[in-house]
């Protein structure tokens, strides 16, 4: 018999609702951002007219995010944290140096593409890497199917 001082048994069929109705009110502690969440991903979008603005508000609602984690004794994974700015070509290329964002002090990195709830987005939101996936799954698909291989 397990004794469980803190969250849920993993692979319990109640697991992922418990999870959820435990997490349900991690958007109020964000000023500035929109929280996104699905299972146990979280996206945060904030917007600003500048890189620098950007770069205050993700800052400050990651140090509230930290505080809320702590609170509710969780832990993030900070490996798989990642930011992506999304922007026309023009703009991006204008930013001169990468917004420092960082959550407890680790710098967290920036990337041109990310894959959320599979579908792969870019920083352009131009749709070729998408495509590209899902030609190349369906190309295997079809080789199967036809005695390719």
């Amino acid at each position: 018999e397990r004794v469980i001082r803190c969250g849920v048994p993993q692979g319990s069929t109640l697991g992922p609702l418990l999870f959820l109705l435990y997490v349900n009110d991690l958007p109020t502690c964000l000023s500035h951002s929109i929280a996104s969440m699905f299972a146990d991903n979280t996206n945060l979008t904030t917007s600003g007219k500048s890189i620098e603005d950007i770069q205050n508000q993700l800052n400050s609602d990651l140090e509230n995010i930290h505080t809320w984690l702590l609170t509710n004794k969780l832990t993030l994974n900070k490996e798989k944290t990642e930011y992506m700015i999304i922007s026309s070509r023009q703009r991006l290329a204008k930013i001169d140096d990468d917004p420092k964002i960082s959550l407890d002090g680790i710098d967290i990195k920036r990337v041109k593409q990310a894959k959320t709830l599979g579908i792969v987005i870019d920083e352009k939101l131009l749709w070729k890497n998408q495509i590209d996936e899902i030609t190349t799954k369906v190309s295997t698909i079809l080789d199967k199917n036809s005695g390719k291989n």
